[in-house]
């Protein structure tokens, strides 16, 4: 039964437009023209495509410098899945978007009037531009549709290159903010040895050497010079000794203090290494695997689909229209 009305319906539809063909064909020849006539008035654009994979993201200093044995994380490997997103999120900022409109005075050749809405007008120019998909293979396609082929290349290339400068700012000052903490630790500690270093040679030229040997020794030779009854060189180690009880206290604090900077030195050095590299060395955030090639091949419009289209498009509408006109005069009709 449903196959039955599914066929009259057919029927009825075909009747309707055998009836209407003329203005049917009408309408569908008038689109025609006007979507061709367009299609050819708008500007053709061209497509370039550069594809890149993300890099792990580690800092340089834990990756080239700090001893991991056994559990060095490889800086060559090609990033995974959470690498891949932060990539897409800063190919999709709008610094990007803004360092390559003024590089290329995008602003004029899309059109976009520099008022305070210039931002909003360019991402939508932008959005209609250019195109980021990530592959299966983990990989990004950066796709750009320009009104000549060169800039279309330029334009992606030049996203490429600035993805190292958006990572590299946004970590720089982080980076910045670390190594001045550990250079004024760094050069603290240093200071502080230096000043010890010189409190104890002072000390030594006061006659302290090394406080416990030195008190060791002068008492032995001042036991032997009781029993020989040498007065003479018991009077020169009481003096010995008395140097050693009026600067030993300070000998054993400073050389304290000097063996904890000197246990700390080593691990505040190390620190100031790695901080030195951090800010003033940097690794790619990506790998590119093709770049951008001027494609002379019109990309957009295509011309034969806009036409297509807008052809079928009329004709259903025009149908529609008629059908809708034909059911108010039936209704026009019963009504009277």
């Amino acid at each position: 039964m449903d196959q039955i009305e599914i066929n009259n319906s057919s029927e009825q539809l075909l009747v309707k437009i055998i009836k209407w063909r003329r203005p049917l064909l009408v309408i569908t020849i008038s689109s025609v023209i006007v979507s061709t006539i367009i299609a050819f008035l708008m500007a053709p654009q061209y497509k370039s495509t550069a594809t890149i994979f993300p890099t792990r993201s580690f800092s340089i200093s834990k990756l080239l410098i700090e001893q991991n044995i056994g559990n060095q994380e490889d800086y060559m490997q090609i990033g995974d899945e959470d690498d891949a997103e932060k990539l897409l999120q800063i190919l999709n900022s709008d610094q990007i978007k803004e360092l390559v409109a003024d590089k290329y005075n995008l602003w004029a050749e899309w059109k976009v009037e520099k008022d305070k809405y210039a931002n909003h007008y360019l991402k939508i120019k932008w959005d209609d531009h250019v195109h980021f998909k990530r592959t299966d293979f983990n990989s990004i396609k950066i796709e750009v549709h320009d009104y000549t082929a060169n800039r279309a290349a330029d334009v992606a290339n030049s996203i490429v290159d600035f993805v190292d400068s958006i990572k590299n700012k946004m970590t720089k000052e982080v980076a910045e903010q670390a190594f001045k903490i550990v250079e004024n630790e760094y050069k603290v500690t240093v200071q502080s040895m230096n000043e010890l270093e010189d409190s104890l040679q002072t000390l030594r030229q006061l006659g302290v050497m090394d406080y416990k040997n030195d008190v060791e020794a002068y008492t032995k030779s001042y036991a032997k010079a009781i029993e020989k009854g040498n007065s003479s060189g018991m009077k020169a180690l009481e003096e010995k000794l008395n140097v050693l009880k009026k600067y030993g206290g300070a000998y054993n604090m400073v050389s304290e203090n000097l063996r904890k900077y000197r246990f700390k030195f080593p691990v505040i050095k190390s620190k100031y290494d790695e901080a030195l590299v951090n800010v003033t060395k940097n690794l790619p955030f990506k790998f590119v695997v093709d770049k951008a090639q001027p494609n002379e091949y019109k990309a957009k419009p295509v011309r034969w689909l806009i036409i297509a289209i807008s052809a079928l498009s009329a004709f259903i509408m025009g149908l529609i229209i008629l059908t809708i006109s034909d059911k108010l005069k039936q209704l026009k009709n019963k009504i009277q």
